[in-house]
């Protein structure tokens, strides 16, 4: 079985902010973490409200999640109080995992039926 949780966020820090990384990969009894404090660098990072596609390397492992969906929802969420903020929720997206150590692909799927939430910021990231 294998489980993967992902989340990509703007971290305010003081006088800038930055993109913190927080990945957990499973495959079998095997874990594979990508953190922003781990030095997990974000390669590639196209998200809208019908795709997502991301690459994160660790080290000399590279991990790319590609995910499309048609039928997601757009939900309110707050912001302040305020129902101003779009979330693009779905069940029936298509989820594409690689993970490679250097150019050997250790793991290759595709599932469909995927859950996936898409938050974007005030700013549109």
């Amino acid at each position: 079985m294998e489980i993967l949780n992902i989340a990509i966020a703007n971290i305010p820090f003081k006088i800038f902010e930055f993109k913190g990384i927080i990945c957990d990969f499973i495959i079998g009894d095997k874990e594979f973490k990508f953190t922003t404090y781990n030095n997990t660098r974000l390669i590639n990072y196209v998200v809208n409200e019908k795709l997502l596609n991301i690459t994160l390397k660790k080290e000399n492992y590279y991990l790319n999640v590609r995910s499309v969906y048609e039928k997601g929802l757009k939900l309110a969420a707050p912001i302040k109080g305020e129902m101003k903020k779009d979330i693009f929720e779905s069940i029936s997206a298509t989820m594409t995992i690689t993970l490679k150590k250097k150019y050997k692909i250790i793991f290759l799927d595709t599932s469909t039926n995927c859950g996936m939430e898409i938050v974007k910021n005030g700013n549109g990231n």
